[in-house]
């Protein structure tokens, strides 16, 4: 199998493929060979100081997607954090291949388990390998939970199995890395091309209009799968008539997708109404939704019409439906059923002809156990649902989005458009967006004003968090390295490795000296010149 996936995998690279496509082809390919319930990429940043998740996909049923939340590698120390799992692989290279986490001392699970909790998994075997170029160059990891839990025999993974996945993700991380190189490559090409056609003498010839692709929404810049995927499904949910559910992160584009859905169908020429329903408190949301009659409340000195009457024959789209309250739901659930509305203070409900397609952040499914959300206008508006992906699980749109964002705020300001580092470029390629596109749009707008006229935008015109409070061009590697003389600091980073080393072998001495290859006697004696000891609780080896 594992061949068969090698040759598919590398016939996708030379062909070409988005990188999206290559690292979903490599957690499908990890999931098959090891008959797990999840497999996941999670990239490194910049400066190597968090991962984030840019690709997931699952076996069975799950409640929920996982979460975008970052995976911090390193403690207020400033060093690496070895008792999470993930900080180990990325900090020594490592593969961790784990039968039960839940007999394990020295790693704390904390992570695992919450996403287990958003999911509704239940964490028991965990194989974490390292995504490694150069040799030696970490630049994320391969996350696989529960192998062979399609057979019902859920442990880790025999040798032969993690030398065809340590295959599998040596390829990988030579593409991804290639990818990111390429992509700066592009990068260069078109400012190069920029600056040649800004030449005082350069003739040029006149630009034909661009063609307008009415099957896309307007303004919506990638081409990345996971984007196309989405705008598939939006393209066919336009065409019918059920109620559409848009969920998505903050920032990944709800309202434009509904706004395209409405532009799509045969309502395009009727009204497209807009509410976000967390702007307004309950009274006031009721009103706005449904109308009121004169004298209902203190104020209401006319009859109103509301939302649901000015969009009849168009499209009522319901922002942030997650958070509005139940006593409203369960109006909007009669609009869905029965097409009827009733304002506030009337007895009198009325006919409207509305197709409502709400919009969501959150998880529905936990509102629905706490009672917040109905589960009857879930299963009603859930008809046909579409997720939009996370910025961090389209990496290949970001040069695309920081073109089309810099030029656009170029051509508004009439200044020229300006110039990305490679450090810049890099920062940005390897930052997480829980903010999704608004964020990077807000990163670039205030980098654009950071920046001199006629200078490229460098690493500290971006945010701290994304080149780093206590890095510099002149300052990046001594950040990370503790205080002290060089024989104090090379043994402050032998004690992490033997340390290290010790929790990889469930502290085994024995083991522990063959892999660094060294006797077991100066694994005991530098046990005790470092002080390091076993967790409490841990059975001696």
């Amino acid at each position: 199998m594992i061949l068969g996936d090698l040759i598919e995998l590398s016939s996708a690279m030379t062909s070409g493929v988005k990188v999206e496509a290559v690292m979903d082809k490599v957690v499908e390919s990890a999931l098959n060979l090891t008959s797990a319930e999840e497999a996941s990429i999670f990239i490194l940043d910049t400066f190597g100081q968090t991962l984030h998740r840019a690709c997931s996909r699952h076996r069975g049923y799950i409640k929920a997607m996982p979460t975008g939340k970052q995976v911090i590698l390193y403690g207020e120390d400033k060093l690496p954090n070895m008792k999470e799992p993930a900080a180990f692989v990325v900090s020594t290279g490592t593969t961790l291949n784990l039968g039960d986490i839940n007999k394990v001392v020295g790693y704390e699970f904390d992570r695992i388990r919450e996403d287990d909790k958003y999911g509704g998994l239940k964490t028991q075997a965990l194989v974490i390998l390292p995504l490694t170029i150069q040799s030696n160059r970490t630049i994320g990891i391969l996350q696989v939970i529960n192998p062979g839990a399609s057979h019902q025999t859920i442990s880790a993974v025999s040798e032969n199995t993690l030398t065809e996945l340590q295959s599998l993700c040596g390829l990988a991380a030579l593409y991804m890395w290639n990818a990111r190189l390429l992509e700066d490559n592009t990068r260069l090409k078109r400012q190069f091309d920029r600056h040649l056609a800004e030449l005082p003498r350069q003739v040029r010839k006149a630009k034909p209009k661009p063609v307008i692709d009415s099957t896309r929404p307007k303004g919506l810049i990638g081409e990345s799968p996971p984007i196309e995927h989405a705008i598939k499904l939006v393209g066919k949910a336009a065409r019918s008539t059920v109620p559409i559910l848009v969920r998505g992160e903050t920032g990944t584009g709800k309202e434009m997708m509904a706004a395209f859905i409405h532009m799509s169908s045969d309502r395009a020429d009727k009204p497209f109404v807009v509410q976000n329903c967390a702007a307004l408190p309950e009274a006031l949301l009721e009103s706005e939704l449904f109308g009121h009659v004169k004298g209902a409340f203190t104020g209401a000195n006319t009859t109103k019409l509301g939302l649901a009457h000015e969009a009849n024959n168009g499209t009522l789209f319901l922002d942030e439906i997650g958070d509005m309250p139940l006593a409203l739901q369960a109006k909007v659930l009669r609009l869905l059923q029965e097409g009827e509305v009733r304002r506030v203070g009337s007895t009198k409900t009325e006919k409207v002809d509305v197709r409502i397609v709400g919009a969501t952040n959150i998880n529905l499914e936990e509102k629905i156990e706490a009672g917040e959300f109905r589960q009857d206008l879930f299963y009603r508006l859930n008809v046909f649902p579409i997720n939009l992906p996370p910025l961090r699980e389209r990496p290949s749109d970001i040069p695309m989005l920081i073109d089309h964002f810099l030029r656009s705020a170029a051509a508004k300001s009439g200044t020229q458009v300006p110039v990305l580092s490679s450090d810049a470029l890099e920062a940005l390629m390897c930052w997480g967006y829980p903010g999704n596109v608004r964020e990077l749009k807000n990163i670039l707008d205030r980098a654009r004003l950071m920046a001199e006229d006629g200078y490229p935008i460098e690493l500290d015109h971006l945010p701290p968090e994304l080149a780093g409070v206590q890095h510099s061009h002149d300052n990046r590697v001594p950040a990370l390295i503790p205080e002290g003389d060089l024989k104090s600091i090379v043994g402050q980073y032998e004690a992490m490795v033997i340390e290290a080393k010790m929790r990889e072998v469930n502290w085994n001495k024995t083991n522990a000296a063959r892999i660094l290859n060294v006797s077991r006697r100066t694994i005991i004696d530098k046990l005790n010149r470092y002080n390091i000891t076993r967790p409490d609780g841990f059975e001696r080896l």
